[in-house]
């Protein structure tokens, strides 16, 4: 869709013709827990990584190809001596991520993330463990949890654990996924091509070459929950679809990109109409949520359709469905659909619509 056919989005909500929805809270946006210290400033002024490999009460999260190891539903986070350091590898630089909260209001220790890649099954077999070939840093993992009567270790990714973890867990393992993905994928100066230094504790790059500097990226997405705007609650509808990239019978709130130049508002109103081929207005932002796969962050709206029937570009989205609350209760309770898991931001706004709390899904 070309921008002169792109519709203006409708005023903000001052003059909204439809009351603005209340905002999403905190305790329904999955990731958003902000259960550690950061430190921004001290790993501005020195590299805090040389700090906390020095202090015996450092502590390491190691990530393995994306998994990190669990016991008890908590992360497993291992004294900093007891896991050898990866320096030979620049897409996975050792970073700072912060401090945990201590007793009584005091800083807690600090910890670091330390990421290898995934190990490779033993022979070739696909169906072996995932650390049939176990590497150096991941053996010291599982040997410190025996050695400290940790439970049953295992390893799992951010999907899985997202709706699981403690909040303080959960907080660390995005932060760590979405710097450490960075790292992964920009070892580069996108100037000139050279490998980059890894500076500031661990959050930026610099070539060495024109000295530019570069830092973590993170991609702003919008996600809407898009309803017909009937006033009788009972026949209000709610529209979802199902991507090209799901199998079975998944259906979820519309999301895309921000482009360059963009408001959020205005991307609801491309992103919808390049989609569905509708006119939305009465745009309300409602939450945000990160989500690290690999470095996105979902910004939460409500959008009300102006004009237009739904019709699925049949490139990204392949079926649009409308559901009244009733529908989508009972596709939802005997599984006609499957809608997204606690994990995403799309489930929370589904519910922020319907009114009440949805089954948990495998999605």
């Amino acid at each position: 869709m070309s921008a002169s056919t792109v519709p203006l989005p409708e005023p903000g909500p001052v003059a909204s013709s439809v009351p603005a929805p209340e905002r999403l809270s905190p305790s329904r946006l999955p990731f958003v827990a902000t259960a550690f210290d950061r430190d921004a400033v001290d790993r501005e002024l020195e590299d805090v990584r040389v700090l906390a490999a020095q202090d015996p009460a450092s502590l390491v999260l190691v990530l393995a190809g994306g998994l990190a190891p669990v016991a008890d539903d908590a992360l497993v986070l291992v004294p900093a001596a007891e896991v050898p350091r990866v320096d030979h590898d620049p897409r996975r630089p050792e970073v700072y991520l912060g401090r945990l909260p201590g007793a009584d209001g005091e800083r807690g220790p600090r910890v670091l993330l330390r990421a290898v890649p995934a190990a490779e099954p033993a022979d070739g077999d696909a169906a072996a463990e995932p650390f049939a070939v176990p590497e150096p840093v991941v053996a010291a993992v599982t040997a410190s949890a025996a050695a400290r009567g940790v439970g049953e270790l295992r390893w799992a990714g951010l999907r899985e654990l997202g709706s699981v973890l403690p909040a303080a867990d959960t907080a660390l393992l995005v932060t760590a996924q979405s710097v450490g993905l960075w790292h992964r994928d920009h070892p580069r100066c996108p100037q000139c091509g050279e490998p980059t230094e890894v500076i500031r504790s661990g959050w930026a790059r610099q070539c060495p070459d024109d000295r530019s500097l570069h830092f973590p990226r993170t991609d702003p997405a919008i996600i809407v929950a898009v309803s017909d705007g009937h006033p009788d609650p009972e026949q209000e509808r709610l529209l979802l679809g199902r991507s090209a990239l799901w199998k079975g019978n998944r259906f979820s709130t519309l999301a895309g990109f921000v482009e360059p130049g963009e408001s959020v508002e205005q991307a609801v109103v491309r992103e919808v109409g390049e989609e569905a081929g509708l006119v939305v207005g009465d745009v309300h932002y409602l939450g945000s949520q990160p989500w690290p796969f690999p470095r996105s962050l979902m910004l939460g709206c409500r959008a009300v359709v102006r004009s237009g029937a739904p019709v699925p570009d049949g490139q990204e989205i392949l079926e649009l469905r409308w559901f009244t609350r009733t529908e989508l209760r009972e596709s939802a309770r005997t599984g006609a659909v499957t809608l997204p898991g606690r994990v995403s931001i799309a489930h929370a706004l589904i519910e922020h619509w319907l009114g009440e709390d949805l089954p948990e899904t495998a999605w």
